[in-house]
């Protein structure tokens, strides 16, 4: 296996563990119906926002190796910007800013 798929594999395993851990917490924590719904869609924007993150960071990590790699500065720079337009537009539609772990309509917990 190689290193792309040994990092998807990991990359999988934290959103899974981060998932299995939310929903667990969510169940054991005294909370009314409407506040749990609240919460937990607010943590499942925010563990779809860490793994939009990380993506980009092993993306841009891939690319830099490769240009090093190939010697040439440009290469895959139509890749890159692509990737970083559905990136943005990713994270926009969750209606988060990026590093802030802040949901739409959250006070930012």
């Amino acid at each position: 296996m190689g290193v792309l798929g040994r990092l998807g594999s990991f990359i999988a395993g934290g959103v899974l563990g981060a998932g299995v851990g939310a929903a667990v917490a969510m169940l054991v924590a005294p909370q009314r119906g409407d506040e749990f719904v609240d919460t937990f869609e607010r943590r499942v924007d925010q563990a779809k926002l860490a793994g939009l993150e990380a993506q980009a960071r092993t993306e841009e990590e891939l690319i830099r190796r490769f240009r090093a790699e190939t010697g040439d500065p440009d290469a895959l720079r139509d890749q890159e910007t692509l990737t970083r337009v559905e990136t943005a537009q990713a994270i926009a539609d969750l209606g988060m800013a990026p590093g802030t772990g802040a949901g739409r309509d959250s006070p930012g917990v």
